[in-house]
């Protein structure tokens, strides 16, 4: 995978916690189903998705991007991102990788697979 527009524009608004702005890359009729580690969920509409794939870190004191990236295939783009969050003296690493269906350059269909959240050392959130 190489770095893409999309993946750096999602996982961006993502870090932010930016509903808006993530909804800005969505289709009125997106539809979300993802895979965490508490099972699997189900979202559809630009807000109610844009809502629910800020609300995994809202939690958080600061989440940072340590690398996006993504890749065509055939008529489907697949996104991957790796982000660092903490709250208070805790870190972790998250990684969201999805299979998208884009319409008009918005995404349309998203189907999410999350690592769930890793404690780490501060240090570990150097980015490959």
């Amino acid at each position: 995978m190489r770095p893409h527009p999309v993946a750096k524009g999602i996982a961006d608004a993502i870090a932010r916690r930016d509903p808006p702005g993530l909804a800005s890359a969505l289709t009125e009729t997106v539809r979300l189903r993802a895979l965490l580690p508490g099972g699997a969920i189900q979202t559809h509409g630009r807000e109610g998705v844009a809502a629910r794939l800020v609300s995994f870190f809202a939690d958080f004191d600061t989440v940072d991007v340590l690398e996006s990236a993504g890749e065509d295939v055939a008529d489907l783009l697949l996104i991957h991102y790796r982000l660092a969050v903490s709250q208070g003296a805790t870190a972790w690493l998250c990684t969201q990788t999805s299979v998208c269906k884009l319409v008009d350059e918005r995404l349309a269909v998203i189907n999410l697979l999350c690592s769930g959240f890793r404690e780490v050392n501060h240090d570990d959130h150097v980015a490959v």
